[in-house]
């Protein structure tokens, strides 16, 4: 038996290796031969795709739409006679709006939303004026495979006079559920547009984009069919598990938000909406994002009262501004007695009743670093100098006439000793600020003035791209000297609010939507120490254009030691009836000026040119980031 069973498995093998050969000489099915003779090859493929897609491109442009809605543009494909409309949820927005639809010859013609199935972007709309329109077929109920190829349809950036519905042809990449994915590439205005077979019927409407141009995704036509009925009768659904941003959960943090949330204003310049505000005094004081703020200022309160608006202070480091109004009694806030934690949720507060977002504390409070500005010129690496080996075409270099072999030998007056003394001194500077360069080419001495980009290279531009996806980032976005960062997807011009905790308490002040997983907020503790200083008129908008810098920051923690008089303003904050001096009179609100740099250690070798100095802001140590097709 032992010897039998060792030799079992090579017995195994050469049987199967026999069965393996037979196989191969089988015939194969008809069906198989078939469908290999009948494979073309790739160009004969595209001949054949390109010919289909000819002769039913004059069809499908006839039946595809764009769509305006107030502010809001995509496009549509009619699917019936009498002008039902299927597009994109979020095109259509909610049921009951007017619509106003664009032909493909340019006519323009009057319609309605009806139902939105918003958990899979699905949106239907109704032509109301009298006709019979063109229309195309609504595809089988079965999800077509990967591997067929499609066409997709639409007004990119949207709909343009003259110029009829774009046609672009790709191959379906993914399918899901409720999901196509295609490389027909698709951008804004594009949802909503339809997504078709090579027989004419339409498979799938656009939605919504990714980075690369072979991410376009489309909600498949089962999906409204199953739901026909619903989208008909003007039905707004969702049915997927609640959000963290969903109305559900909104609801039940209205509770949170109700001690805090009269606190809360809308800051309007020159009557449209700007940044959101906080009250921190009951007679008028009112704190916001500075860098937003231009023109004629109001604040409209949670009693819908819109009251004149003054600038008292500024303090350019945090981008905080301090606004009066003539009111008295205003609510009181309550503030948080303690440092949030790591992971700790967090709430922002709006003007509504339901809270703007929600989220958490992503990392422990840290200092957000200026971006940088550049010349745009590569230095010679094994010199001692700051010599020019290269300027960068189109650069600010370039424009500014800086040429190879110039050596800097100062900037903005001070000495350049080597190059990195350069580098240091440039950093200082933001983008879209003027340097003063004295430049030594060959016996002469130039004076030359740049003018200072942003870093571009792959990586900036694809973090800006990211970026920009969602709700975009604020304008003034960094060089913030101490920020708590949450992940609440707040929209920039809903900066300057308060932000919560489960208790109502506030943490601190929305300053800047940084990016696209960051929002930063001025804490409490930082917020109270400037306060009074920008109450006061010492920061008022004049003087701190005249100074190059503003006040120190003054970080008070509320669990410190303190006088009675200082325990009692930390402790009370601003809200409390106390009397404060008033600001002597300001002139009429005005623009805020753009932020200073904040001041870096001075090189030993620059002593002999430095200027008098002046205040500055102590920091703490440095530490160092889908979109749809609408």
């Amino acid at each position: 038996m032992p010897r039998r069973n060792q030799f079992l498995p090579f017995r195994l093998v050469v049987v199967a290796a026999m069965l393996l050969v037979g196989l191969a000489w089988l015939p194969l099915p008809s069906s198989a031969v078939l469908a290999t003779e009948q494979t073309p090859q790739p160009l004969e493929e595209l001949r054949q795709v390109g010919a289909k897609v000819r002769a039913i491109t004059d069809k499908l442009v006839r039946c595809t739409v764009g769509v305006q809605i107030g502010a809001v543009r995509g496009s549509g494909v009619i699917v019936s006679e009498d002008g039902y409309v299927m597009t994109a949820g979020h095109v259509a927005g909610k049921p009951g709006q007017k619509v106003t639809f664009f032909l493909h010859d340019g006519r323009s013609i009057q319609g309605e939303t009806l139902g939105i199935f918003k958990s899979v972007d699905a949106g239907l709309m109704k032509i109301t004026d009298e006709g019979k329109w063109p229309f195309a077929a609504r595809g089988p109920h079965d999800t077509p495979p990967a591997g067929d190829w499609c066409i997709a349809l639409g007004h990119p950036l949207g709909y343009q006079p003259g110029r009829p519905p774009v046609v672009r042809v790709g191959r379906i990449l993914v399918t899901h559920d409720e999901v196509l994915q295609t490389d027909c590439p698709l951008v804004g205005g594009d949802s909503g547009g339809p997504l078709f077979d090579l027989q004419g019927q339409v498979i799938g409407i656009n939605s919504r984009i990714g980075g690369s141009t072979t991410m376009n995704f489309h909600v498949p036509t089962r999906l409204f069919l199953d739901n026909w009925d619903r989208l008909a009768n003007g039905e707004l659904w969702e049915t997927q598990t609640p959000g963290r941003d969903s109305t559900e959960l909104k609801s039940a943090l209205q509770g949170v938000i109700d001690a805090v949330d009269e606190c809360v204003v809308r800051v309007k310049c020159d009557g449209e909406d700007a940044v959101l505000g906080t009250i921190v005094g009951p007679d008028g004081w009112i704190v916001t994002k500075a860098s937003e703020l231009n023109g004629v200022i109001a604040c409209k309160l949670h009693d819908d009262r819109e009251l004149p608006a003054r600038i008292v202070g500024i303090h350019p480091a945090f981008d905080l501004a301090m606004l009066k109004v003539d009111a008295s009694g205003l609510p009181e806030i309550a503030w948080s007695r303690r440092k949030p934690d790591v992971g700790q949720w967090v709430v922002a507060p709006g003007v509504a009743d339901e809270p703007l977002a929600l989220g958490v504390v992503s990392v422990p409070r840290r200092r957000i670093p200026p971006i940088a500005g550049v010349i745009g010129i590569a230095l010679t690496s094994d010199s001692e100098v700051a010599e020019v080996e290269k300027v960068l075409p189109k650069s600010p270099a370039d424009a500014a006439g800086l040429q190879p072999n110039d050596i800097i030998t100062h900037l903005n007056g001070k000495p350049v000793v080597n190059p990195k003394s350069l580098v240091e001194k440039v950093r200082k500077h933001r983008p879209g600020e003027v340097v003063k360069l004295r430049v030594k080419r060959g016996d002469e001495t130039l004076k030359i003035e740049v003018k200072l980009a942003k870093l571009n290279s792959p990586a900036t531009r694809k973090r800006e791209m990211q970026n920009a996806l969602g709700v975009g980032v604020s304008k003034r976005r960094d060089d913030f000297p101490l920020v708590l960062q949450h992940d609440t997807v707040l929209h920039p011009d809903d900066c300057g609010g308060p932000l919560v905790d489960l208790d109502g308490k506030v943490v601190g002040v929305n300053i800047a939507r940084g990016g696209r997983v960051e929002t930063y907020c001025v804490p409490t503790d930082v917020l109270i120490g400037l306060m009074y200083d920008l109450m006061s008129g010492r920061l008022s908008p004049d003087r701190v254009k005249i100074a190059a810098k503003v006040a120190p920051v003054t970080a008070v923690p509320l669990d410190a030691a303190k006088s009675d008089e200082g325990k009692k303003a930390s402790e009370e904050g601003p809200d409390k009836k106390t009397k404060k001096p008033e600001p002597a009179p300001q002139p009429s609100p005005q623009e805020t000026p753009p932020p200073t740099e904040e001041p870096a250690a001075k090189n030993e070798n620059e002593k002999e040119e430095e200027e008098p100095s002046e205040q500055q802001t102590p920091t703490p140590k440095d530490s160092e980031p889908q979109a749809d097709a609408s």
